[in-house]
């Protein structure tokens, strides 16, 4: 675990603009193991860059990269029904794209916690966002999904822990939506 630490504490270079912040990148990974949660699939991602290269590091956890959002919610399905505790790791224009399949997490009380970037809305810089933003909340509320949006990144442990808990309880997808600031420190100011 020391070696794994260490690697998340390794600044990755600067994407887009933005820099993780390392201790919370690893409180945030620490929180996932301590949920339980020993599978991971995720799609590139901006925001979840760090998350998604610490789990990948991570011996303690299998973690599998996907091409379509829809396939990583039905690759986190079957990791569930193999005896794991999958998290899925997207951005949040990927929830639209994965209507159906989370439909079908829904109807068979599949768990799956996903972690998902998402600027509901401040803090977006590019125009072309604006449709995710339209659809990733209604999306989860058409789905009843219940979800939360981390503002302040010190909240997020605390949020896998009770968002788990929901999923283990429940039998369901949960989501928590991590906006741009949540990991990162922002490098500068781009208008």
């Amino acid at each position: 675990m020391g070696e794994f630490m260490a690697m998340v504490a390794e600044a990755p270079p600067v994407r887009a603009g933005y820099r993780h912040d390392a201790q919370l990148v690893a409180a945030t990974c620490v929180a996932i193991r301590r949920a339980g949660i020993d599978f991971a699939v995720h799609l590139p991602d901006t925001i979840n860059y760090p998350l998604i290269r610490a789990l990948d590091a991570d011996p303690d956890v299998i973690s599998v990269s996907c091409s379509r959002e829809d396939e990583g919610v039905a690759i986190a399905m079957g990791a569930y029904l193999g005896g794991h505790w999958p998290v899925l790791l997207t951005e949040g224009s990927g929830l639209g794209l994965a209507g159906l399949a989370l439909a079908r997490a829904v109807v068979q009380r599949t768990p799956l916690l996903i972690l998902a970037s998402h600027n509901s809305a401040l803090g977006e810089r590019h125009d072309y966002a604006a449709a995710t933003r339209r659809v990733t909340e209604p999306l989860l509320d058409a789905l009843t999904i219940p979800y939360v949006i981390a503002m302040r990144g010190s909240d997020i442990p605390m949020l896998i822990r009770e968002a788990q808990m929901t999923v283990h309880g429940d039998r369901r997808p949960v989501a928590i939506l991590l906006p741009r600031h949540s990991l990162h420190e922002i490098e500068e100011d781009r208008t």
